[in-house]
């Protein structure tokens, strides 16, 4: 089994021999969706399909004829004959996710796909050569399969590490999230290397996925914040407070963050409540905490929130402070 696969040189090795099937393991939101689009692009199939399936998102009763397709009249409603995600991948890469979710009869036959490269449709009775590589991914234990299955697929098992585990990636990661938000949302924020190693102590049990998802809310709180200031080619810098603000209220927080009970207020969304109340809590917060940590200096606290002075001292008079 290959371990600490990460290196985009042990990616471009693995990918050129695509006549092998592949198995990602790993937590959730460690990157497996990620990791087998580039197995794919580096790989001789590059120039063909890339289909992906999540198995987990597939009823029993329908996932048989999703992956190898049926025949007309195989059941009722089958009007006409479809193609399955097998053959949709014909000359690609077919990504099976949530690989573990499969039930044990359709475990079977996915095993003599896997060792024979031939499907039959739900109805027909035509074996139909496929030329697939498949690549399964599953964030459960290979025990929940089949023995022979998971005999034929833990051959090839690559281990995806949790993100905790590789903490030297997150400022990079996060910069790539911050440039994807940028060029989404038309604006320009910056972050220091020195705000963004914040991110590194952390726990992130959700991952890649939930820092990506951290970023984009840290993102948007600071565009609501910066709302009508007159910054530089519209330009938002990403303040330590923010960061340590918002990293407050997922689990794993920083030891260095002080313990306020005033950053719950604005940790979870209240019931009836819009996007606009919530990120007002957020300001609010991040404007009183500014002005206790400077001692009530107006101009430090601008600097740190990124603001003018001015006007910091126009938001605080409408929170009355």
């Amino acid at each position: 089994m290959l371990r600490n696969f990460c290196e985009t040189e042990s990616i471009q090795v693995l990918a050129g021999f695509d006549f092998l099937d592949l198995c990602l393991l790993g937590e959730t939101g460690t990157g497996k969706t990620h990791t087998a689009r580039l197995i794919h692009e580096f790989s001789p199939r590059s120039e063909k399909p890339f289909v992906a399936v999540n198995c987990a998102e597939l009823t029993p009763s329908i996932i048989e004829s999703e992956l190898f397709g049926y025949e007309k009249g195989a059941f009722t409603g089958a009007t006409a004959s479809k193609t399955g995600k097998f053959e949709a991948a014909a000359g690609g890469t077919l990504f099976l996710d949530e690989i573990g979710e499969l039930p044990a009869n359709l475990q079977a036959k996915l095993l003599k796909v896997t060792e024979e490269k031939c499907i039959t449709r739900v109805g027909g009775n035509r074996p139909r050569p496929v030329d697939v590589r498949i690549i399964y991914a599953t964030h459960r234990d290979l025990d929940v399969l089949r023995e022979d299955l998971r005999y034929r697929i833990a051959a090839h098992a690559i281990y995806l590490k949790p993100l905790r585990e590789r903490r030297d990636e997150i400022v990079a990661l996060a910069r790539v999230f911050l440039l994807e938000f940028n060029r989404r949302s038309g604006r320009t924020i910056h972050a220091s290397d020195e705000t963004l190693k914040l991110l590194e102590n952390a726990e992130w049990q959700g991952n890649v996925r939930e820092l990506r998802a951290f970023v984009e809310k840290v993102c948007l709180s600071a565009l609501f914040i910066s709302r009508g200031e007159k910054t530089s080619e519209n330009a938002i810098e990403l303040t330590s407070s923010l960061v340590l603000a918002r990293l407050s209220s997922i689990s794993g927080q920083p030891s260095d963050i002080p313990e306020d009970s005033s950053s719950e207020k604005f940790t979870n969304f209240t019931s009836g409540e819009n996007m606009e109340e919530y990120l007002k809590r957020i300001e609010n917060y991040l404007l009183k905490n500014a002005m206790d940590s400077h001692n009530n200096n107006k101009s430090r606290a601008a600097k740190e929130l990124g603001i003018s002075r001015g006007g910091l001292i126009k938001k605080l008079k409408r929170i009355g402070h």
